[in-house]
């Protein structure tokens, strides 16, 4: 029986592939990759798992919204949203169905041979060589599908895990691994608002509901298997037309003490995600809906519920739909909780209830909220090169670089604990959060190139297989690699990179010729592969502005010139009060100034560009209070 199995996969080898090229998971990376591949020439398929197309691009009503525009097939996508809001301008945050729309627009202009939705893979054969993919099975097909290259695109790296081939990873490596500060368990910090202590016990003396015992949690430094928090990325509206709260099946109010303690420490208030959430007009989107997409928080109170996605990255699907309607079912009891309890104060449930889910959205799934959760991190490729903390920005130009990443080393929550109080002698435990990373100078490293050599496997292993998603990089590193814009070119280079196997000019994707793939990202796809060099002398700019007028005093003053680490300049509010316990900012972003705790919220924006000063009007409210504030210069340096 094991011979006649083996003669068969020899048999299926040697005879014509069924696509030149098969990606798995129509992530905003799988898109880019199959749109890539297409254009070449190449007959691609793309099997998603999900009834809808886009990852988190689309199903999960993220869009581009934390890398922007970027440039080649990124930057290409953002122009089909604008053409669809009849604006002449790139549109990297609109509402999910013209994202959706502009995906399937790159797609069919691309001639990709196949795409397959509701299609899930449920396994993967290795070639006679013991070093290839030979085929993966898929639902919607009878037969296993061959390839002569595939590209796993998907958030878990599914046929990286079940090929056998590879080496891969997931959760947080120990310190000492590869000598990151900010790698392993970390100590839990008390929540940033309200600055005191929430009691994570029951009458009974048992944990209250979301909070994990700290005996779980590793010792600080120490490897561990969290990832961080999941969500989904609801499309909240603030129109008349939205859906009110309504309460999951099932719901129980006590689930959510957490939430009425938080608000009892508060004296009263919420603001333990943001609420209200951010405008999508603050992120470039042109419609006139008023819309929002919910995150996130570093509070106890945070709509990111780390701890229910534990041993999400290797579960099985039935597994993985429990974890998901876990998550479900504390987002909608939460809003349900906020808005309707007796325990909440009426201006907190009026507040909450001014706000629904989006009726014109995922209108075929159910509570409309997005087919797609926001899976931050999962399982990751271990390759001959791996990204760390230390490497990420050092050097910042690589020579095998295909695309450059910008963002910060953005780590959620891992996980929400009871902790002991003092000396543990009471009895009494906490609520505190632990994993996140501080959004400081040890965090914010330059722009940096990303090189090739991340997504492709050790020599000798998974010699067709391409990661542009599940890259090899470190968890602390991966905080900083994992977002779609920057993922969008690293998958539009593995589509590139195919080609050579296709042709045979290259034996595996160890020996692809990068120099080629260079030159066709940046003539063919107007990709940017390197970090650019730095730019002329600025013009002279003020160096300070006097903010005043604004809706509530705490963002008036004198806000002092600085820079960013890519150089750019950034006005800072010395003084303390500003909300969220940092310092307040005047700096540019897409082309348009804010006014924001950096990471945290947008207090006022601007819709037209300024150059390299802010305006003195034209502000406009975003999670600030009317009216907008006006700003004077300082004599020019």
């Amino acid at each position: 029986m094991r011979s006649i199995a083996l003669l068969s996969v020899i048999a299926s080898a040697a005879a014509a592939p069924d696509y030149d090229v098969v990606v798995y998971g129509s992530t905003p990376a799988g898109i880019a990759a199959a749109t890539a591949a297409g254009r070449l020439g190449m007959r691609v398929a793309l099997y998603e798992p999900l009834p809808m197309i886009g990852g988190m691009g689309a199903a999960g009503n993220l869009a581009l919204h934390d890398g922007g525009s970027g440039s080649g097939l990124a930057l290409e996508f953002c122009e089909l949203n604008g053409a669809a809001y009849n604006v002449s301008r790139p549109v990297a945050q609109p509402e999910s169905f013209v994202a959706n729309a502009s995906f399937w627009t790159m797609l069919d202009r691309a001639g990709v041979a196949k795409v397959a939705l509701d299609c899930r893979l449920t396994g993967v054969a290795a070639a006679a060589t013991g070093s290839a993919v030979a085929s993966i099975t898929v639902l919607c097909e009878p037969a296993p599908v061959t390839a002569a290259v595939f590209i796993d695109a998907s958030y878990d790296g599914e046929i990286m895990a079940g090929s056998g081939l590879v080496e891969y990873t997931w959760g947080r490596e120990a310190a000492s691994q590869y000598k990151e500060s900010l790698a392993g368990a970390r100590v839990p910090t008390a929540d940033n608002f309200p600055n005191g202590t929430l009691s994570a016990l029951r009458a009974d003396g048992t944990l209250i509901k979301y909070v994990q015992n700290i005996s779980e949690l590793a010792a600080p430094g120490e490897a561990d298997g969290a990832l961080m928090a999941f969500q989904h990325r609801a499309c909240i509206s603030g129109d008349a037309d939205r859906l009110p709260w309504a309460a999951p099946p099932g719901y129980d109010r006590d689930d959510f003490l957490l939430f009425e303690r938080y608000i009892e420490a508060s004296n009263g208030g919420f603001r333990g995600f943001g609420w209200p959430p951010q405008n999508l007009h603050a992120f470039g989107y042109p419609g006139k809906k008023d819309k929002y997409t919910l995150c996130c928080g570093v509070s106890v109170a945070a709509s990111d519920q780390p701890n229910l996605n534990k041993g999400w990255n290797n579960a099985s699907w039935e597994r993985k739909q429990a974890i998901i309607a876990d998550h479900t079912y504390f987002e909608l009891g939460m809003f349900y909780f906020l808005s309707h309890d007796g325990a909440v104060p009426q201006a907190v449930r009026d507040e909450f209830n001014k706000y629904g889910l989006c009726a014109d959205e995922f209108a075929e799934f159910a509570h409309h909220l997005p087919p797609q959760l926001y899976i931050r991190e999962s399982n990751r490729l271990v390759g001959d090169f791996v990204m760390t903390q230390n490497n990420i920005a050092s050097p910042r130009s690589r020579p095998d670089g295909i695309a450059v990443s910008h963002w910060w080393l953005d780590k959620h929550m891992t996980g929400k604990y009871g902790v002991p109080v003092g000396d543990g002698s009471s009895g009494e435990l906490a609520v505190q959060l632990e994993g996140n990373f501080p959004h400081d100078s040890q965090t914010v490293p330059p722009s940096y190139d990303i090189p090739f050599s991340m997504m492709v496997p050790k020599r000798g292993t998974g010699t067709n297989l391409l990661v542009p998603v599940c890259l090899s990089v470190s968890s602390a590193a991966f905080a900083s690699t994992r977002i779609e814009t920057m993922l969008m070119g690293v998958g539009t280079a593995a589509g590139v990179a195919a080609q050579q196997l296709v042709d045979g000019s290259a034996a595996t994707v160890q020996d692809v010729d990068v120099s080629k793939v260079q030159a066709i990202l940046a003539n063919t796809f107007k990709q940017i592969i390197h970090v650019p060099s730095p730019p002329p002398a600025p013009t002279p700019v003020a160096p300070y502005f006097d903010v005043s007028g604004a809706g509530s005093a705490v963002w008036n003053g004198r806000y002092a010139l600085g820079s960013d680490a890519d150089g750019d300049p950034t006005y800072t509010l010395a003084a303390p009060g500003c909300p969220y316990g940092e310092p307040c900012s005047l700096y540019a972003y897409e082309g348009a100034w804010r006014l924001a705790s950096p990471g945290k919220a947008i207090f006022y924006d601007t819709t037209t560009s300024a150059g390299n000063q802010p305006p003195s009007s034209g502000w406009l409210p975003v999670d600030g209070d009317s009216p907008g504030p006006t700003l004077a210069a300082g004599p020019s340096l």
